[in-house]
């Protein structure tokens, strides 16, 4: 039976016994709900209960649900209740700081940490999220030194080598950058993350074998992934392999017809191997499908643009 028709059904009990069996009935089908992974079922059923009664750990339930759906603006709140009742742990901390960040709202993010750090300087947990808001906040260095504490605290963190890793590439740090994609691609040789960025820093090294090798198996694990394409195709242009660019661009296309900077970079081979038409005609299909891709056109591809325009005019003298 269903809670409408368990609420609906009648009865002789006073009004606050049948709103106790009706917060129960809500609570629990709410829960039954989020552990089968009905989570839009989970959370009418748990917010319907808390409409008729405050309690902390349907609230906890509800918060769940919006943190697995990562509406993590809707279970900031419910966290920071929790948060206010937890007096012997720091879990319920650690996911509002999870939350936070997901949200954007670093300062909040840095002064829990701060009063995290206080009283747990020593769980890596907590000086990671410490790190998370500080990136967040544009302060690398001091995110740098939490996360190198975390991984002192605890070497097999992956989460914290990647951050590491990323903001020193950032940097321009890519041999030290290396060292920690290497740690965290031993572990995981098929995430995705770690491959992609593993191809920037080799690139970025000169190890153009080694990164067109991560690249491609990073295609073969996912033909879609678009940052992939994107950095495999550079590494051929880099190295003068237009040809080779040129077919992974055609058959990139072929799966993602919608993609607009394949069309751009496409036609900008096309361009260097002095096929002028098919390069104004891909540019054209580029800013069809992002229109605001067009401020960002250098002058030599604007250049395409321009004689692409007057292409199209000498076929259509009378401007229409």
């Amino acid at each position: 039976m269903s809670f409408l028709k368990k609420l609906l059904g009648g009865g002789d009990s006073s009004g606050a016994e049948r709103g106790q069996r009706d917060f129960e009935t809500l609570r629990d089908d709410g829960v039954r709900a989020l552990t089968m992974g009905e989570l839009d079922y989970a959370a009418r059923c748990l917010q319907a209960a808390l409409d008729l009664k405050e309690d902390l750990t349907t609230a906890g339930y509800l918060a769940e649900v919006f943190l697995r759906r990562q509406e993590f603006d809707r279970a900031v709140p419910l966290l920071r209740q929790l948060a206010e009742k937890e007096t012997d742990g720091i879990e319920v901390h650690l996911h509002l700081v999870e939350a936070l960040g997901r949200c954007g709202a670093f300062e909040e993010m840095k002064q829990i940490c701060d009063e995290l750090l206080s009283a747990h300087a020593a769980d890596p947990r907590v000086c990671y999220y410490a790190a998370r808001a500080a990136r967040g906040l544009h302060d690398d260095f001091a995110a740098i030194a939490f996360l190198t504490q975390a991984i002192v605290a605890r070497p097999d963190f992956p989460g914290a080598q990647f951050l590491r890793a990323t903001i020193l590439a950032d940097m321009g740090q890519f041999g030290e950058a290396q060292k920690d994609a290497e740690l965290i691609l031993a572990a995981d040789g098929d995430n995705e993350d770690y491959l992609l960025l593993q191809v920037r820093i080799l690139g970025a090294l000169g190890r153009m074998e080694e990164a067109e090798q991560q690249a491609l198996h990073l295609c073969q694990l996912n033909p879609f992934h678009r940052e992939a394409v994107l950095l495999l195709g550079t590494l051929y242009e880099q190295t003068d392999r237009l040809d080779k660019a040129l077919a992974l661009y055609d058959e990139t296309l072929d799966l993602l017809p919608d993609f607009a900077e394949v069309y751009k970079r496409r036609g900008g081979v096309k361009h260097r191997l002095h096929d002028d038409a098919g390069a104004a005609e891909d540019l054209k299909r580029s800013l069809e499908l992002n229109p605001e891709s067009s401020s960002e056109l250098d002058g030599q591809y604007t250049n395409v643009e321009n004689r692409m325009a007057q292409y199209y005019r000498n076929l259509n003298p009378y401007g229409f």
